[in-house]
């Protein structure tokens, strides 16, 4: 392994996209100017024109960090109108809080970011929540195509106050689908959803939505009767399973179910339900994105196609939706 200079920078050859830390740090975070040309390809990515008169020409104002228009001197700011609106973080500490928080495996708590950033951790968890929403937002372009899927209803949360498990328990249920290359190997894509009970007409709205369905394609299931509903449309394999089987039909599922709990347990504290939605859909993002290269083009797409989500915004939609779906702040 050697380094070359390029573009008055450092990388490591042979490494393709990838991008470590310390690449990001020389590339962005110490290159305040590198931070202010990433998100202005996001606001004008075919040049800078006036919203106001059309104009294409400008001077940056230093003074007022804004673009300023040479013909009518209207003044535009770098993140007005994205998600990022009214964000007092620099550029390139708000950069590197999304790069970390993209990038981490496992994840990263909130009182981890807020120190690497040295930042409190009430705007940590705001910027980690409007990550999860550009997650979220990238999850529901996604749907599942592939000639073998596995399926099951799993819970998430605290032990049972009841003391009860499976159906009659009071945690969290979740509705999970993971497609594979080949039956119950190499796995591809996982789609998963919080569900307010492990209903028939739920899981058939949800393959509906997210999932290729034909009479060639297979799905493996926990013998739950809950998914005959869709054998008129998929080979459906809801068998009895013995788990004390390795290589049992849903072993690969179960794996990814037990990392999201373990997840929960070992990385995030006093998650309620009605901020689950969004902690699903980080844990769906990375795992659809493991092998990620060009994390800072899709951190950039992201951005460009999100709008304003103020603080209060954020608040008033989780609740909407939390009251929709039944999820009790609990």
């Amino acid at each position: 392994m050697y380094y070359k200079r390029n573009n008055k920078r450092l990388s490591v050859s042979g490494r393709g996209d990838y991008m470590s830390t310390s690449d990001f740090i020389i590339q962005y975070y110490t290159n305040l100017d590198a931070c202010r040309k990433f998100f202005y390809d996001i606001k004008w990515p075919t040049g800078y024109y006036c919203e106001k008169c059309g104009c294409t020409h400008y001077y940056f104002m230093k003074t007022k960090n804004c673009y300023r228009c040479a013909n009518c001197k209207h003044d535009e700011r770098l993140l007005s109108n994205m998600i990022f609106q009214d964000k007092k973080l620099p550029l390139n500490v708000l950069l590197y809080g999304l790069f970390l928080i993209f990038t981490a495996n496992n994840g990263i708590s909130s009182v981890e970011l807020s120190k690497e950033l040295k930042v409190n951790y009430k705007t940590a968890c705001l910027l980690q929540t409007k990550a999860r929403i550009l997650m979220k937002n990238s999850n529901s372009k996604r749907f599942l195509d592939s000639d073998f899927y596995e399926s099951d209803v799993a819970y998430t949360g605290a032990p049972s106050h009841n003391g009860k498990r499976g159906l009659g328990t009071d945690k969290q249920p979740f509705l999970i689908v993971l497609s594979t290359e080949q039956e119950n190997q190499y796995p591809r894509f996982v789609k998963m959803q919080e569900v307010t009970t492990d209903s028939s007409n739920i899981i058939k709205g949800y393959f509906e939505k997210y999932v290729k369905m034909s009479k060639e394609r297979k799905l493996n299931t926990d013998c739950k009767t809950t998914y005959n509903i869709l054998k008129n449309r998929i080979e459906v394999n809801n068998e009895v399973i013995d788990y004390d089987n390795d290589n049992h039909r849903l072993y690969i599922l179960n794996k990814i179910i037990s990392n999201l709990n373990s997840q929960f347990i070992d990385r995030f504290h006093g998650v309620t339900k009605r901020m689950l939605p969004l902690y699903y859909s980080e844990f769906e993002w990375r795992f659809n994105h493991r092998n990620c290269k060009s994390i800072m083009n899709k951190i950039k797409n992201y951005i460009m196609q999100s709008s304003i989500a103020t603080r209060k915004m954020i608040r008033d939609s989780m609740d909407q939706y939390a009251t929709v779906r039944g999820l009790e702040n609990a």
